[in-house]
């Protein structure tokens, strides 16, 4: 847990310093809109700031009014417990392939996370203009959206250890 988040807050980092070196996007439905940002960056992140703060604490609330329950009862030497919600399109992928299939999975999905700024270099910022760019997250959203579901539906799996 503490790697994926080391990660997570790595292409952070990575992301917003590719949004100050090229300059914040324009806005799409501005034709004329300049290539040069209106407003420093600093207002950028200060609402990127404030959103993330409202967010922080609409979950806070959120985790108090309704704690997670604590999980089915444990078998002694089987484990059949899935992951957490935000983790769970790995569970079929580690099912199928073993372990090192979710280290793969992580390590492709931020390699394509940082790959987009350098692919994604045309001039047209509306999405209806970028079909390559949006099939790509269609079959990524997909494709986790897809590993979801079976494993939702499907059991958990037998690890004796």
């Amino acid at each position: 847990m503490a790697i994926l988040r080391l990660l997570l807050v790595a292409l952070f980092a990575v992301h917003a310093a590719l949004i100050k070196r090229h300059g914040i996007s324009p806005h799409p439905k501005i034709p004329d809109a300049p290539a040069e940002p209106r407003e420093p960056f600093t207002h950028h992140l200060r609402r990127i700031g404030a959103l993330g703060l409202v967010l922080l604490g609409v979950l806070g609330v959120l985790a108090i009014v309704r704690a997670p329950g604590i999980g089915p009862t444990p078998v002694e030497g089987i484990e059949v417990t899935k992951p957490l919600w935000m983790f769970l399109w790995y569970f079929p992928l580690e099912e199928w392939f073993g372990v090192s299939a979710i280290l793969w999975a992580v390590i492709v999905l931020f390699a394509l996370l940082v790959a987009v700024p350098f692919l994604d270099r045309g001039a047209q910022r509306h999405w209806r203009r970028r079909p390559f760019m949006m099939a790509g997250m269609v079959v990524v959203v997909g494709a986790v959206a897809v590993l979801t579901v079976l494993a939702l539906l499907g059991g958990g799996a037998e690890h004796v250890g």
